[in-house]
């Protein structure tokens, strides 16, 4: 399989692990645009990983000249990516695809934005991030859910808090409290998103200090059953502020997207 052409904005820890995993596992892209709001962590990022094809550029010339973008830096990034994306690709008349792991920017887009990419040449690509089930909790929404709720425990410090027992910080939709916990609801709106919208999505969030790691509960009833299950994420050697396992689901997400045969996806 030829090589497809990727941009990469945000040049932090996630964005550190994908050009990491895409030489491990061989994946057949070629790095070629780079681009972060820190031009020392543009420095940074090329003596780390010195590729001549990987050249900083602004946004507008990484959307229009890369097949393949993934978003590894904020969430404010995500509404003018996507659309700088959306427009390039709708120029050349050729299929783009974005993945942004940012996915609680996804609510900051523009109203018709979705409209617009309906019937587009741009996919935008939300990967499974520091959660897991989404192929069986997508399906399972298919026939109907009464009921799915994600209970997310964090450290207090991780909340800005310092409670010394377990406190409920937060019971509703998670889209309302995005702006006030920006970097803790992005599991629970990739949940919502994934089956049952963000109105019918019950968060519960809680402050704990007798957990070190980041603790997701989801449970969901519906007509095809009942599902119960805990992930319970490592924090990233690099930076406990990243789950491991969102920075892993990025390189996992672009495998399965090169691959001819799919399973579970």
């Amino acid at each position: 399989m030829p090589k497809l052409t990727l941009g990469l904005v945000g040049l932090g820890n996630i964005g550190s692990y994908l050009v990491r995993g895409i030489g491990e596992h061989n994946l057949p892209y070629d790095l070629s645009f780079i681009n972060d709001i820190d031009p020392q962590r543009v420095a940074a990022f090329q003596r780390a990983f010195p590729q001549p094809s990987a050249q900083a550029v602004d946004l507008d010339t990484l959307a229009a000249r890369s097949e393949v973008i993934v978003e590894a830096a904020t969430a404010s990034v995500v509404p003018p990516l996507a659309e700088k994306a959306l427009l390039a690709a709708e120029q050349v008349k050729a299929t783009k695809y974005l993945f942004t792991m940012s996915v609680g920017g996804l609510l900051d887009l523009a109203s018709d934005f979705i409209s617009r990419l309906s019937g587009s040449y741009l996919k935008l690509i939300a990967p499974s991030g520091a959660i897991g089930g989404l192929d069986a909790l997508s399906a399972m929404a298919l026939a109907g859910v009464d009921q799915i709720t994600l209970t997310t425990r964090k450290p207090p410090h991780s909340l800005g808090k310092d409670n010394t027992e377990p406190e409920l910080v937060y019971s509703g939709r998670p889209d309302a409290i995005y702006k006030e916990f920006p970097a803790n609801i992005n599991v629970a709106i990739t949940l919502a998103l994934a089956t049952v919208g963000l109105e019918r999505l019950q968060l519960r969030l809680v402050s704990d200090p007798g957990v070190q790691s980041n603790i997701h509960e989801i449970e969901a009833v519906g007509a095809a059953g009942h599902f119960k299950f805990t992930l319970e994420n490592v924090p990233s050697p690099a930076n406990p502020k990243t789950s491991y396992l969102a920075a892993l689901s990025i390189i996992s997400a672009l495998k399965r997207f090169s691959q001819n045969l799919l399973v579970g996806y």
